[in-house]
């Protein structure tokens, strides 16, 4: 299968950070542009979950993870791509096939010149065809991708690739934007592609009744305003409290070849902002399960100040298969991220009975976190995301001292989508004409252009057929309708012919 397919979006593998390609993924070819991918995405040491009883799921042992590993190849760059696609079709289900841009291709035209240019050229008329079109979501992504810095940029590990042949002015694709055989049109961006699929989708239905209304809007349209709906607001809440809540699994594993045991990572971070005095947590475990007679006994580990004490140690009350911990915080802990954890042991008698390959000790759990801060000075909420383990603040009920004098003073400055903003900037589109006399001129001239003497011929036999016709209609009788007076359902009949009347 080509790259610029028209039912598939192609994607290159990038290294984990997304500023480069793997040594491993596929290249294009240089001079036949069809080869090359669309876009690009993380591919490289991607976390994801373990294939029991493969060749593949013997590296976990390595790893020190029995239900997750660390995993490199194409394989794990395209559901990336396939998660962004569930996103941007949720924002935007009126996406469709789309009519007016179409996949490079390179018959006789590529954007890089020389021998060998379109050895594998596609059909002629690719640009009108109907079965060359490409879905309204790949556009998407080729529109919003990043491409900047990217140019020659390769991990190391392929040597028959020398990473230095994409000039500075770089080759440009249908849709304006820079393609080349590595990367595609570079690193799919997730929230970019959203915002471009949402302002369409509010563009084709402006009441919000889930209908379209207004078929006319295309992407090209929506390309023009959207990047007004991706903005930085400050919201002000009315408490003085956030929280943040997680689950998760911990497990353990017994490798029986040389006893070495392996645990689950069970590691979680939370912000703790300026002028947090207390913090909350609940942790709730079932460590016992009568089925398979697994017991077990776990821990919450949390380390405020990054320095690897564990703060909850004493700090913790336990009711039924619950800990409560209510701890003070103090400024050495402010901007910084929190740092939670999981720790314990468990037994499993008759887990093997129940399931002789999933039998290790299996120990759901959640976390439920509150922070409670001083509003006597205004707090703004704002931190870059981290990339492992991250975990959110949103707003809590207030606590019991909260007083109604402090409402506004906590903020948070996020990222977001502001809709007003685009649908401020919607103007009227006047849908294309789809004149039926325009396009049978058309037509007809064309053919009469292709095909001279055959229509010339077919004219004449149709104005032979005409002067028949109306030859024929000159003896042929009319009839009407006429009501009779005496009957309101009665109708009476009168053929009338030239020249003579029936009685």
């Amino acid at each position: 299968m080509y790259a610029n397919t028209p039912s598939a979006v192609s994607v290159a593998a990038l290294t984990h950070d997304g500023t480069a390609v793997t040594s491993f993924s596929s290249r294009g070819c240089m001079n036949q542009q069809h080869t090359w991918p669309d876009v690009g995405a993380p591919g490289r040491d991607i976390w994801a979950t373990a294939p029991r009883g493969t060749a593949i799921d013997a590296s976990t042992r390595t790893q020190g993870d029995l239900y997750y590993m660390s995993i490199s190849g194409t394989s794990m760059a395209t559901p990336h791509v396939g998660g962004i696609a569930g996103l941007v079709l949720n924002a935007a289900p009126s996406l469709g096939v789309a009519d007016y841009h179409r996949d490079d291709h390179d018959f006789g035209s590529s954007l890089v010149g020389g021998e060998g240019t379109a050895a594998y050229g596609q059909y002629e008329n690719w640009d009108t065809d109907n079965t060359s079109r490409v879905h309204e979501f790949e556009l998407i992504l080729e529109l919003t991708s990043r491409y900047d810095g990217m140019a020659n940029s390769c991990e190391d590990g392929n040597s028959e690739d020398a990473c230095n042949d994409i000039p500075e002015q770089c080759y440009r694709s249908a849709t304006g934007q820079c393609h080349d055989c590595r990367i595609g049109h570079g690193l799919t961006d997730t929230d970019a592609a959203v915002a471009l699929a949402r302002t369409l989708q509010l563009m084709r239905d402006q009441n919000g009744d889930g209908l379209v209304d207004h078929p006319e809007y295309d992407v090209w349209d929506a390309y023009e305003i959207y990047q007004e709906m991706m903005g930085i607001a400050t919201i002000p809440v009315n408490t003085d409290r956030v929280k943040h809540s997680w689950k998760g699994d911990w497990n353990h594993f017994n490798n029986g070849a040389n006893g070495a045991v392996y645990y689950t990572e069970d590691s979680h971070y939370v912000w703790i902002p300026n002028g947090t005095e207390r913090l909350e947590a609940t942790f709730a475990a079932s460590e016992f399960e009568l089925e398979t007679a697994q017991a077990g006994q776990l821990q919450l580990s949390i380390d405020l100040g990054e320095d690897g004490s564990n703060d909850a140690q004493g700090a913790g009350i336990r009711q039924a298969d619950t800990w409560y911990y209510d701890i003070d915080v103090d400024s050495s802990a402010w901007g910084k991220w929190a740092h939670f954890d999981v720790s314990g042991q468990a037994i499993t008698l008759f887990g093997v009975i129940e399931d002789p390959e999933f039998f290790e000790s299996r120990i759901p759990y959640t976390v439920d976190v509150i922070l409670t801060l001083d509003l006597s000075q205004p707090i703004d909420i704002t931190f870059e995301q981290r990339p492992d383990f991250y975990s959110d603040l949103d707003p809590a009920s207030p606590s019991d001292v909260y007083d109604s004098d402090y409402d506004g003073r906590l903020t948070f400055t996020r990222l977001v989508y502001d809709q007003s903003a685009v649908v401020a900037l919607i103007k009227p589109k006047v849908a294309a004409s789809d004149s039926t006399d325009e396009g049978f001129l058309s037509a007809l001239g064309s053919l009469y252009s292709d095909y001279p003497l055959a229509m010339s011929f077919l004219s004449l036999i149709l104005i032979a057929g005409l002067v028949g016709v109306v030859s024929t209609m000159r003896n042929t009788k009319n009839r009407v309708i006429l009501t009779n007076d005496d009957s309101e359902s009665g109708i009476l009949d009168a053929e009338i012919f030239e020249g003579e009347v029936l009685d």
